[in-house]
């Protein structure tokens, strides 16, 4: 098993090309719901599933795509600057060494987005959701000094958490017991799309979807 895992952590581009054929829709899946994508989708839920639907669609919009800016823009560029340079071999950072900058960046766009709300006027607990995605983004990163957790799946059970809290608060506007559900099978589908493209073990997509869930869900707690 410990072969397995060294042999999953040190993939490296051209190795992945001679892999055998992976499923289309879990690249997709995995592009889509990327950890820089999963904080918008986040926000969005804040915005049009919650009694902040009352502001103006075009304000909730423009709050929205800010935070895209500054969750998503800002650690693509950062990552495409170390890839010129040399300090990050592809866009998928498949290499765990290679992952301390881009995830301490990541978090540190967390924060500012956290900031950034709570400029806006945003409750607190909208606030702490981006506080626990930086929390989450912090912990995986010193876990993978040592071990390739999943940064798609704590990704996904960050949102994930947010759903639940939204579920227990009774905050959200809509049917949370659906949104609910379709967050825990997003997750699923995302964990099983990571061990098809064998990027992950199963130990790894698990604990990756654990540390987002209970990190955000307990974040969002705070009051």
């Amino acid at each position: 098993m410990n072969e397995d895992n060294e042999a999953i952590d040190n993939i490296s581009p051209a190795a992945d090309s001679v892999l055998p054929h992976k499923p289309l829709w879990a690249q997709i899946l995995s592009d889509v719901f990327s950890p820089l994508m999963v904080p918008t989708y986040g926000m969005a839920l804040a915005m049009w599933a919650t009694p902040l639907r009352s502001i103006s669609e075009s304000n909730r919009l423009i709050a929205t795509l800010l935070v895209t800016a500054i969750t998503c823009l800002i650690p693509l560029f950062a990552i495409a600057a170390l890839i010129k340079a040399g300090k990050v071999a592809d866009r998928a950072i498949s290499d765990r060494g290679q992952r301390t900058i881009p995830m301490s960046i990541a978090a540190a766009c967390y924060v500012g987005a956290s900031l950034f709300v709570g400029s806006l006027g945003a409750p607190v607990w909208l606030r702490m959701f981006f506080i626990g995605a930086a929390a989450a983004t912090v912990v995986a990163l010193l876990i993978n000094l040592r071990w390739k957790i999943s940064a798609h799946t704590t990704a996904m059970g960050g949102l994930t958490g947010m759903m639940l809290w939204f579920a227990v608060s009774g905050v959200a506007d809509i049917n949370v017991m659906i949104m609910f559900s379709a967050g825990i099978l997003l997750a699923g589908a995302m964990a099983t799309a990571r061990l098809l493209l064998l990027r992950h073990t199963p130990a790894q997509v698990m604990a990756g979807l654990t540390l987002g869930l209970i990190t955000c869900f307990a974040a969002m707690c705070i009051r």
